[in-house]
């Protein structure tokens, strides 16, 4: 009787909230609501009235089929795949009535997000790879107007560190594609693994793909060897598969540093060809760097030479970051060139090989990309920089006229906390849901250059902490799904509490698909100032919103007995341990318990 009392008391705090009728991600441009239903049946036809959409209209019929049975080959109820003129590369119209579907676009992009979009007005299941049963299959009726806010929407797969099959690689891509990313960034090569095959350079996969243990940031083993590496028809099938979707890949090459794996293989690439090399088996930053010789030019124009063949991207990354130049100051070879070539310092030396490699990838027709350091040096010819080390690198771009992805890591890297538990082991800096939700990539203080040079934006999942495709999963979802409203959707048309009301639906799409994501989305968030003193406020947030929150302040296990949070901060002062966990509607517990301790000496 109590509890049920507590129970009734809490849901009067809670307003219950309506789940959306539009539950599409990323949120379009333009939707203008209707009355009525389109109806799914056997009935169904797929009208294709333009050659160049048969392809994209083939694999929607597939999935139509592979979850309701429907062939969509009947005469009752169109779906219309409509070419018309004036519409931008990925924009589209889509009108859903009661008796038919027509959706318009100028080119297949268009034709094929406007699919997605179609898709996701159905039931969830209709992503389920097998036949589901009793499930109603209507769309409700609506018209919209959509095309992107950015033309880069990116998603980075670190592949170096840690060895992932060409599986998972094209899981992810299909889930970029089902929300509109475009940009598969594909990190493969690394000082603890070099992840391509190059027929000219053998040892590259002999030798730089395996490492005999991994020892994470500690001098200490696990004993385990790890490797692997694609293979070239490995990498066709990927590049394969993410053009169906629309997706181009990016491949990556680290130049000079983050090379230890090729140096391990082929030791003259380095300024001290006759030390001994290894894989690296630690994570960091370290100091093996590709000599600025002819024979590293020769070997890295022959890699990507192999690579033009593989990856018709436009665009190519060379990495650029994190290089260490001591071995550039103690190399005897490094001082006498920089004489030859009237450098004043090592930093120009670096700007000289990344140019040297940026030239020979312009000459081949590709644009070069990098991390925010090939800004330092000043010296390629129209590059892109990745911003990464916060919004300042985007800000002396954009000034200097250089187009931009930001990707900065405190609101983009997907291998920071996102519950902030200590069984979540990640990177330190705290990014829940909602901050990578409400993001914007933009330099605030200069706004129209911003709008200018500022042409995306792109997550970026390192694994370092990620070992596997079930922790991949959970790290990248649901966050890189908010991530995609914040590169397609215009910065108006965003709202985090429509977005939170669309997640039940969002999650069960990501079910269909076999995602193993991490609940955090029912689970409670210590929301907090660490740099305020004790006695300090303390909130609790939770982002599914039919939630109640009942937490302790003494260390034991919350209940539906335990006190409701009522949204109002409370103080917490040293040694507090707060316990917290959601309750639905029903009284059931929802996520898990999470907990905050607070210690004399130090936070945890």
């Amino acid at each position: 009787m109590i509890t049920s009392l507590l129970l009734a008391l809490a849901l009067a705090v809670i307003p219950v909230s309506k789940a959306p009728r539009y539950d599409i991600v990323p949120t379009p441009k333009s939707l203008t609501p209707a009355e009525g239903l389109f109806t799914l049946s056997k009935s169904s036809a797929l009208v294709v009235e333009d050659e160049a959409f048969a392809e994209v209209a083939a694999d929607f019929r597939s999935q139509v089929a592979a979850s309701t049975g429907f062939k969509l080959d009947g005469k009752g109820p169109k779906i219309v795949l409509s070419k018309v003129s004036g519409l931008g590369k990925e924009a589209y119209k889509l009108s859903v009535r009661p008796t038919e579907v027509v959706i318009g676009a100028s080119e297949v992009n268009g034709a094929f997000y406007g699919l997605q979009t179609l898709l996701q007005l159905f039931p969830a299941e209709i992503y389920a790879d097998k036949l589901q049963k009793k499930v109603k299959w209507t769309a409700p009726c609506c018209i919209i107007e959509d095309e992107p806010e950015f033309a880069y929407r990116g998603f980075l797969f670190d592949c170096g560190r840690y060895f992932f099959p060409k599986e998972e690689v094209m899981k992810f891509i299909d889930l970029m594609a089902m929300h509109k990313q475009n940009m598969f960034h594909w990190h493969l090569t690394e000082d603890q693994g070099w992840r391509i095959q190059i027929d000219k350079y053998p040892r590259l996969t002999e030798i730089g793909a395996w490492r005999k243990e991994t020892a994470f940031h500690s001098w200490i083993g696990n004993g385990e060897p790890h490797g692997g590496f694609y293979t070239k028809d490995d990498i066709r099938e990927v590049v394969e598969y993410a053009r169906r979707r629309c997706v181009t890949v990016i491949p990556e090459v680290e130049i000079p540093g983050h090379s230890t794996a090729a140096i391990a293989a082929y030791p003259e690439l380095s300024c001290f060809p006759d030390r001994h090399y290894e894989v690296e088996t630690r994570w960091g930053i370290w100091k093996n760097l590709y000599a600025p010789t002819a024979y590293t030019f020769q070997f890295l124009e022959d890699v990507f030479s192999e690579l033009f063949e593989l990856f018709p991207s436009p665009i190519y990354h060379i990495g650029g970051d994190e290089a260490p130049k001591d071995v550039y100051r103690e190399s005897k070879y490094c001082q006498d060139l920089m004489k030859v070539l009237g450098l004043k310092d090592v930093e120009e030396l670096q700007t000289f090989f990344v140019k040297r490699i940026g030239d020979f990838l312009k000459a081949n027709g590709k644009t070069c990309i990098g991390w925010d350091e090939i800004l330092d040096g000043g010296a390629l010819d129209d590059p892109i920089a990745m911003s990464y080390r916060g919004h300042a690198p985007a800000a002396r771009g954009i000034r200097r006229g250089i187009r931009v992805v930001l990707t900065p890591n405190r609101w983009c890297y997907l291998d920071n906390h996102q519950d902030d538990q200590p069984d979540d082991l990640a990177q330190e800096v705290f990014m829940p849901l909602k901050k990578v939700y409400n993001y914007y990539p933009a330099v605030d203080s200069i706004p129209d250059l911003s709008k200018k040079y500022i042409i995306g934006y792109e997550t970026c999942l390192w694994t370092e902490y990620i070992p596997d495709s079930a922790k991949a999963e959970w790290m990248a979802f649901p966050r890189n799904v908010a991530a995609s409203e914040v590169a397609w959707t215009s910065r108006p048309n965003k709202d985090w509490e429509n977005f939170r009301l669309r997640m039940p639906k969002i999650l069960k799409r990501l079910e269909m698909k076999h995602i193993g994501y991490c609940p955090v989305y029912y689970e409670v968030i210590f929301d907090y100032d660490r740099r305020l003193p004790f006695p300090k406020p303390m909130n609790l947030e939770l982002d599914y919103p039919e939630g109640v929150v009942h937490f302790t302040l003494d260390g034991s296990e919350p209940t539906l007995k335990s006190p409701v949070y009522d949204g109002n901060p409370f103080m917490v002062d040293k040694d507090a341990v707060i316990k917290a966990r959601a309750f639905g509607r029903d009284g059931k517990p929802l996520g898990k318990v999470t907990e905050k301790r607070f210690f004399s000496s130090y936070e945890n």
